[in-house]
């Protein structure tokens, strides 16, 4: 059996991409979605993949990135298929398994408690655990580290999970039902930033207002991608050492923390994301594994007669 050479190998890629980025953008275009962010997006695609084999090899890896951009912005567009939203099940389920003083559960109560400080600490995390993906994106590509296609691939997996239970299981966060109650949902509320808005204030700036603004989904709480992305990265960063597992393991448990402090998420929403995290990470590794010992590129080793082993 033969393969495909390298170079006809390069060319599929590089129209597929071009055909699906063109795809994408006809499709915010003819919905009415189109924002600057969907131009740069779509055209850095078509760029990397006629630049070269460079950024070929760079796009090869983070091509899930795009993917996981694409079905995230295009949730309203599912929202027709959805099944019944929850409102009240779940914020009464976590006032029994999580209660917190006063009869309530823990996102009511901080919302009755906040922090100046606390304010600060989890609006930075909340700003910056999207970042931290990229950056290790980035830096295991430039260590040419086969880690970098699998982040990127564990990462659209995770998004995917959280994207078929938001369609299955639509959930609306606690500042929502602390503001419209538990009863029928309000399919016209706006996206809202909830806690983070105290850090906007703070410092005076829009930034968590105009992030929530865009997002077409108020009612995907469950599970938490907040809590999702810092645990997958503990888990990708785990082969460091004990200094890498502890200052990853205590991020991801600050931006766990945050999201029921800023009243974005539940318990059980965290608790969820913290499953979908293990479960993408563990079935895109075994996947690569599989893949790693179906490749032709390592020749098997013969082992001298009598099983001695040394070389």
């Amino acid at each position: 059996m033969t393969s495909r050479s390298p170079d006809k190998n390069a060319s599929a890629f590089k129209w597929l991409v071009t055909v699906l980025a063109m795809g994408h953008f006809a499709l915010v275009v003819s919905t009415g979605r189109v924002r600057w962010e969907h131009v740069a997006a779509d055209l850095l695609l078509v760029v990397l993949a006629h630049a070269g084999a460079g950024p070929r090899r760079f796009l090869r890896g983070a091509f899930p990135l795009w993917l996981t951009g694409m079905i995230l912005d295009s949730q309203a567009l599912w929202l027709g298929v959805r099944g019944t939203i929850h409102t009240g099940d779940l914020w009464n389920l976590e006032k029994l398994l999580f209660p917190a003083p006063g009869g309530t559960h823990w996102p009511e109560w901080w919302s009755r408690h906040p922090n100046t400080l606390l304010d600060l600490l989890c609006g930075f995390a909340y700003a910056a655990y999207i970042y931290e993906v990229f950056l290790v994106a980035l830096w295991f590509f430039f260590k040419k580290d086969a880690r970098f296609e699998q982040l990127c691939w564990a990462f659209f997996v995770v998004n995917a999970i959280g994207v078929v239970v938001y369609v299955l299981y639509p959930a609306a966060p606690p500042w929502y039902v602390l503001k419209y109650g538990p009863g029928l949902a309000n399919l016209a509320a706006p996206p809202s930033p909830a806690g983070t808005a105290r850090f906007d204030a703070f410092f005076g700036i829009h930034y968590f207002a105009n992030f929530y603004a865009r997002n077409p989904n108020v009612f995907g709480a469950m599970p938490s991608l907040h809590a999702a992305y810092p645990l997958m990265m503990v888990l990708v960063l785990w082969h460091k050492g004990p200094a890498w597992r502890v200052g990853t393991g205590l991020f991801a448990l600050l931006v766990a923390f945050s999201a029921v402090y800023l009243t974005h998420h539940y318990v059980l929403d965290v608790l969820a994301g913290v499953t979908a995290a293990v479960v993408a990470f563990v079935v895109v590794r075994a996947v690569f594994a599989r893949r790693a010992l179906g490749s032709p590129s390592v020749a098997p080793v013969t082992l001298p007669s009598g099983g001695n082993t040394r070389a």
